[in-house]
């Protein structure tokens, strides 16, 4: 396992921080991230032998239908947080699977190539330029290879989004463009009240803002807390999207 430390952009060395925290509590608190991996693992190619890449591997949540899928498959995982791939590697003990794991960042340009398969589950909404990374990753696939990935779509947290834009409030949600090749969509609310929302991302390290983001105050922050809760009855959606492509 090479756990190296790389260089990591600024963002991706707050958010891998952030994560990096909650590893050992993550997954008590990542049942939404965990049904996503599930789906996204649906939409798995039929492959014998594939070599596969897997960014933000995180706990293992969709690791481990990697290796379930693929029993001769060749794995390289790897994340930001070294937290995450110790959780990782912890999760998929007891396998046979031919795995290495790596701290890496996907925000730089990724070195491998020739690759059957590469994969990403609920990552590319935290860089800075996803469709920039999404058209590097579809450079290292093999001829005939497969590129997957899950992520949030435009349209998620449109609600928090809503409030805080009529109480003239700055949001730090990530910028969610229109990701090429999605193959399905969905949308979810899986929170009771607009303060669940909020405490399920403190909970799993999701609460790195956009960069030049100012945090709200408290009283600012409770003030959008009751405007979510009175306008749409605390309802914040969250919107994904899986895709698939293929080598260009």
């Amino acid at each position: 396992m090479s756990l190296n430390s790389p260089i990591l952009s600024r963002r991706s060395a707050a958010v891998a921080a952030r994560f990096g925290a909650k590893a050992d509590v993550y997954e008590a608190h990542a049942g939404l991230q965990a049904d996503v991996a599930a789906k996204l693992a649906k939409h798995l190619p039929d492959l014998e032998a594939p070599t596969v890449l897997e960014l933000g591997c995180g706990t293992g949540l969709l690791s481990r239908h990697l290796v379930a899928r693929y029993p001769d498959g060749a794995f390289h995982l790897t994340d930001a947080a070294p937290g995450m791939i110790g959780a990782c590697r912890g999760n998929l003990e007891g396998t046979d699977a031919n795995v290495s794991y790596e701290v890496m960042d996907a925000a730089r340009p990724i070195a491998y190539e020739n690759r059957d398969l590469i994969v990403t589950s609920m990552m590319l909404h935290w860089l800075n330029d996803p469709l920039a990374v999404l058209e590097n990753l579809q450079r290292r696939l093999a001829p005939g290879g497969v590129l997957l990935f899950a992520t949030l779509g435009p349209d998620c947290f449109a609600e928090w989004r809503t409030v805080l834009a009529i109480e003239g409030l700055p949001s730090g949600t990530p910028h969610l463009p229109k990701m090429p090749g999605v193959v399905e969509d969905e949308h979810l609310t899986p929170d009771k009240d607009s303060l669940a929302f909020l405490r399920r991302m403190q909970a799993v390290g999701g609460l790195q803002p956009r960069d030049g983001y100012d945090p709200l105050s408290p009283g600012a922050l409770r003030r959008a807390i009751r405007a979510t809760n009175l306008r749409f009855g605390g309802r914040v959606t969250w919107h994904i999207v899986y895709g698939r492509l293929e080598r260009p």
